[in-house]
């Protein structure tokens, strides 16, 4: 194998694929050579995804399933003019892969990066096995590092069962998001259920928490939750994960500096709203972006967030913090008063400042002020 690639991606998941299938697309491996790094070599079915978008804007050919109206609160509403949709890792490695394979400029490695450094014009990335260099280092790993003492930081963890019902079916045209009906242990615990059909679907447990939740305690929530509900299940694939909770990966500027070589894709690059862990849509348009600004020669951008929702965050994430249960009453409040639709566009920070302020009009005024004054403390 050849030790100089024009880019050099590490890691195989979603930001990796995202941003390799975009080099792709735009071109530029054409002559250039691309190499993805990717240490698991069993990299499957590991998580699901869950996006939304107005009705046919994301027609990917790995959606498995997307739902017109969502359950909250009991209650289904329309979303329109959104579609809440859902895939599998499994379908999104899957047909990455077989596009990037027909690319003879595309190579692969399976090993761990140790470390990548800038010296001049250049990268040196050094693996277990291999010292190789690139023009472009796109890093994807190591975020971890970047919790420092004193961030406000919580888990989301999550532990999901995809199951087939034995002794009854599902109505498959809502999708029920964060049902707070189950015991909260002192934090901030919901369900989602999304019915893939009928009989089949995805059950799982979320928490906000200091600590992550453990498979073990997960799967004996799940399995109460269908005793109670009457729910007879084949249980065929269980998911479990964690992601930070952090405003440590914000970022503070909206482009790189000229000549800037590693550039941060990911959890890392702040790919992950914080206070909600939704990511997959941003790593594309961050990918996109990325192989338009390479194409063209402008500065390569960040993922840049505005100011005024980084505040928001760090405020939702100051009150969990401190009070991990309050979580519950913060978003049933929310999903009681305020269209489902509305507080999605919300999430996707594409709100105006007199639609949020209606939003946080919603919550106690008591918890805001002492949020925001704790926070001025930080």
């Amino acid at each position: 194998m050849q030790n100089h690639f024009r880019y050099i991606i590490q890691g195989a998941g979603a930001s990796g694929l995202w941003l390799a299938h975009s080099l792709n697309e735009a071109g530029l491996l054409e002559v250039d050579q691309l190499l993805i790094i990717e240490g698991d070599a069993n990299k499957a079915n590991d998580r699901t995804w869950c996006f939304w978008g107005k009705a046919g804007e994301h027609n990917f050919s790995f959606v498995d399933a997307k739902w017109p109206s969502l359950k909250v609160q009991g209650n289904v509403q329309s979303i329109a003019p959104y579609q809440y949709c859902h895939a599998r890792s499994e379908g999104f490695y899957r047909g990455m892969r077989e596009a990037l394979l027909k690319n003879t400029n595309v190579f692969w490695l399976n090993e761990w990066v140790n470390q990548a450094t800038a010296v001049e014009k250049r990268v040196n990335v050094q693996t277990n096995q291999h010292n190789l260099t690139a023009d472009y280092f796109f890093g994807s790993g190591q975020w971890n590092s970047k919790i420092k003492l004193g961030d406000i930081a919580l888990w989301q963890s999550f532990v999901g069962w995809r199951v087939r019902l034995i002794n009854q079916t599902w109505e498959a045209n809502a999708a029920t998001l964060m049902d707070f009906s189950i015991p909260q242990s002192n934090s901030t615990r919901f369900l989602y259920v999304l019915p893939l059909n009928s009989h089949e679907g995805l059950l799982e447990v979320t928490q906000f928490h200091p600590e992550r939740l453990l498979k073990e305690e997960g799967e004996a929530i799940l399995q109460q939750i269908c005793l109670e509900r009457g729910w007879e299940v084949e249980v065929f694939e269980v998911e479990c994960d964690a992601i930070p909770m952090s405003p440590a990966f914000n970022q503070l500027e909206s482009h790189h500096n000229a000549g800037a070589r590693i550039i941060e894709i990911g959890i890392s690059a702040g790919a992950l709203k914080p206070t909600t862990g939704y990511g997959f849509l941003t790593m594309r348009n961050h990918a996109l972006q990325i192989a338009r600004a390479l194409k063209t020669g402008n500065l390569l951008p960040r993922i840049y967030r505005k100011r005024r929702f980084r505040f928001y965050d760090a405020l939702l994430l100051q009150m969990l913090e401190e009070n991990p249960h309050r979580g519950k009453d913060i978003f049933e409040r929310l999903f009681n008063k305020l269209p489902a639709r509305l507080v999605l566009k919300f999430l996707d920070e594409k709100t105006a400042i007199w639609e949020e302020i209606r939003i946080f009009s919603q919550l106690q005024i008591a918890w805001f002020l002492k949020a925001v004054f704790q926070y001025a403390k930080r």
